[in-house]
């Protein structure tokens, strides 16, 4: 770092590691690389912690962090360093070709094209000033007026509640012509804790949030601890739930945690190139129901996760997953793709703003639709991927009945398998959620499940 360079001025951070990143390919082609790619990152967060509504923690972090890949002769070598000069970047080179000759030879390695990987568009949205410059005086400012709403019940135990701005850059840069870059701020915020009322202790719940912009952070973390004093306190006084086999009303979080993630297992190029996909030759075909279409939006605003390139250096675009139950691709990176003999989709790393769209059926009307109704709102279990099969509690969910809400339940296990209950779909409401900033989801009613009371 020269001595006129600021620790927080993340554009001459950036321009340094990227002189770096150039001095990095020039070493590994002068040492006899095949091939070479940098990644190059650096991070500039402030964090603050309030534990029992009481302020204990501020800090300021500041991180940097180089990682190299070289390729010789069809084997990999690979290495990363946080002390970013000169000297220590050819060093890494060098441990990293040294690593090279040990390996086992793969003649699948390949680094993105120029071609596959021209320059991404930029996200406007990522980077903001006047969030980069907002220092922990502001931060307080903003989570006292939260923690004030959080507060104002008494019943509301808040074990922890977390703020963080976080101003980073990454970029890559690869000998085959490949160089992109992104700059990004953001504002992240969760919340934990429980309800406690005389005697009475409920189970713990957590939520978050995140924003790109300034301005959006207080009435974004206002509304989020609104929303989540009332889920907290809706769980005192909980009642037994029958036990029964049936009809289950999976909440956005439920879905995320018990459909999603097998959805991109089995759609996962890696798990393809495996061969422990189902759904390895069902590209165009019927994976689950047809009231389920999943689209990844990289360039959307509303996900954390928006980026213009993946891991590979690929540009992100919007594409569909599965679309009205059926298969339209697998999620290929860069090396699976050359195994599969098929296409990298720009995935690496991704897909990163998931988006199950709505249905045709409002919330009210799926809730009165049976006479008694578990809606799963958090699952805490295990899961099977190949086989599907899933088992474990029902966290902070409800008991409805004729459409009524009978309240929280007590312990309630669960149990079924996923490909049964992807296929047996039944309902999917119109109204649509954002899980802390990560997926977009539906309340999606399932069949086959099996519901034990406590």
């Amino acid at each position: 770092m020269s001595k006129h360079e600021r620790t927080d001025d993340i554009a001459a951070v950036a321009s340094s590691l990227e002189r770096l990143a150039e001095i990095g390919l020039n070493t590994a082609k002068k040492l006899g690389a095949d091939a070479a790619k940098i990644s190059t990152g650096a991070s500039f967060e402030k964090r603050l912690v309030v534990d029992n509504k009481e302020f204990t923690l501020a800090n300021s972090l500041a991180s940097r962090s180089i990682g190299i890949v070289v390729h010789k002769d069809q084997k990999k070598g690979s290495a990363s360093v946080n002390i970013t000069n000169e000297e220590s970047i050819k060093h890494a080179v060098e441990s990293a070709l040294a690593l090279a000759k040990y390996s086992v030879p793969d003649p699948a390695l390949v680094f993105a094209t120029k071609a596959e990987a021209p320059k991404a568009k930029h996200l406007d949205f990522l980077y903001e000033d006047k969030l980069a410059s907002l220092d922990l005086g502001g931060m307080t400012s903003e989570m006292q007026e939260t923690l004030g709403r959080l507060g104002a019940d008494p019943r509301l135990a808040l074990e922890r509640y977390e703020m963080s701005v976080n101003v980073s850059f990454h970029a890559l840069a690869s000998s085959t012509g490949m160089m992109q870059s992104e700059r990004q701020t953001m504002a992240s915020w969760s919340f934990m804790g429980m309800g406690r009322s005389d005697d009475e202790v409920t189970g713990f719940d957590y939520d978050g949030n995140f924003s790109f912009t300034r301005d959006d952070i207080l009435p974004r973390s206002l509304a989020d601890a609104d929303r989540f004093v009332k889920r907290v306190l809706g769980l005192f006084k909980p009642v037994r739930c029958p036990s029964y086999r049936g009809a289950v009303l999976l909440s956005p979080r439920a879905v995320q945690e018990l459909l999603l993630g097998m959805v991109l297992y089995h759609a996962g190029g890696r798990q393809v190139m495996d061969g422990k996909s189902r759904w390895d030759k069902s590209v165009g075909q019927k994976v689950v129901s047809p009231r389920l279409t999943l689209t990844d939006l990289p360039h959307d605003p509303r996900f954390s996760g928006a980026t213009a390139f993946d891991s590979d250096g690929v540009p992100t675009r919007s594409q569909t997953i599965v679309e009205k139950g059926v298969l339209t691709r697998h999620l290929h990176d860069c090396y699976s793709a050359k195994r599969c003999h098929a296409t990298t989709t720009g995935t690496a790393g991704g897909p990163f703003a998931l988006s199950l769209s709505g249905g045709d059926q409002s919330l009210e009307s799926i809730m009165k639709s049976h006479d008694q109704l578990l809606m799963v709102d958090r699952f805490s279990g295990n899961s099977d991927p190949i086989k599907g099969d899933f088992s474990g509690v029902a966290k902070s969910s409800r008991l409805f009945q004729h459409g009524k809400d009978r309240g929280s339940v007590t312990e309630t296990m669960i149990a079924g398998n996923f490909f049964a209950i992807a296929d047996a779909i039944l309902a999917v409401s119109k109204e649509v959620e954002i899980v802390s900033g990560g997926f977009a989801s539906p309340y999606v009613l399932v069949d086959g499940v099996s519901v034990t009371g406590e």
